[in-house]
């Protein structure tokens, strides 16, 4: 779709305003998060952080004329679960931030950590670094988080894929999500992000307006898996995903 330089300025001065507006909104949001620790000891620390996340993820979506709908397919999971969701654009996070649902927890990699905002909001919030980079490093983090959440019986949210789509369709699913929901016997709620890939493409910073529905669906009884039956039940989870996403035979080859 041609571009013209005038739409192209206020679409960049829009992207700049968010950036700034989302820079406020996080140091807010430390200021929040560390006097409702230190008023509570700790108690308020699942509270504030959805506070952060809602204002975080509302924000730039309501600056970015994007409209977000929220839709539950069947139950909600009646304790913790290991939420996973298809992962093809850069407003994914603001998506699913917005959410703030309750107790969750998110895996992100280490790199984001380098971000002084990000990185104070992940040490208040108990938020999961990985390495990627280093595979034995990362299964010995896994290992340290799955004791932290069961603990503190928290949930877990994280994007079977791996990676980014730069194409917007579903990539080949990895089984680090579905050990996670062995390992800590939750069971998994399949997240499904539909339009954000149409607004903003893969790690794109530009956004245009629309709207974005995020499909909540049923929670999947995860007690009789075993570790040998894993892949298939990866390969089984992509399936839905495929499609819910349309995709067609030929398309996921």
């Amino acid at each position: 779709m041609h571009m013209s330089k005038k739409t192209g300025f206020f679409i960049i001065l829009r992207m700049i305003l968010i950036l700034i507006a989302e820079i406020i909104v996080l140091s807010v949001g430390i200021l929040i998060m560390a006097i409702g620790n230190l008023i509570s000891l700790g108690r308020w620390q699942d509270q504030t952080f959805r506070i952060v996340c809602y204002l975080f993820g509302h924000t730039a979506l309501k600056l970015a004329g994007i409209r977000l709908m929220v839709r539950h397919h069947g139950g909600k999971p009646q304790g913790p679960a290991v939420y996973l969701f298809n992962h093809c654009s850069t407003l994914d996070l603001f998506s699913l931030t917005a959410l703030a649902l309750p107790r969750v927890r998110y895996i992100a990699k280490r790199e984001l950590g380098y971000n002084p905002l990000f990185w104070a909001i992940s040490k208040m919030s108990g938020q999961i670094m990985i390495d990627r980079k280093d595979p034995r490093e990362a299964i010995k983090q896994m290992n340290r988080a799955y004791k932290y959440l069961k603990k503190k019986r928290f949930s877990l949210m994280l994007a079977p894929e791996g990676t980014r789509s730069r194409t917007g369709k579903i990539l080949p699913f990895k089984t680090g999500a579905f050990h996670a929901a062995v390992e800590l016997g939750y069971p998994i709620v399949p997240v499904y992000i539909e339009g954000a890939y149409e607004l903003c493409p893969g790690s794109s910073l530009i956004a245009r307006p629309g709207t974005i529905t995020v499909h909540i669906h049923e929670p999947v009884d995860t007690s009789g898996w075993d570790r040998k039956s894993i892949r298939k039940h990866a390969e089984e989870m992509r399936e839905r995903y495929l499609a819910w996403s349309g995709e067609s035979e030929e398309e996921r080859k």
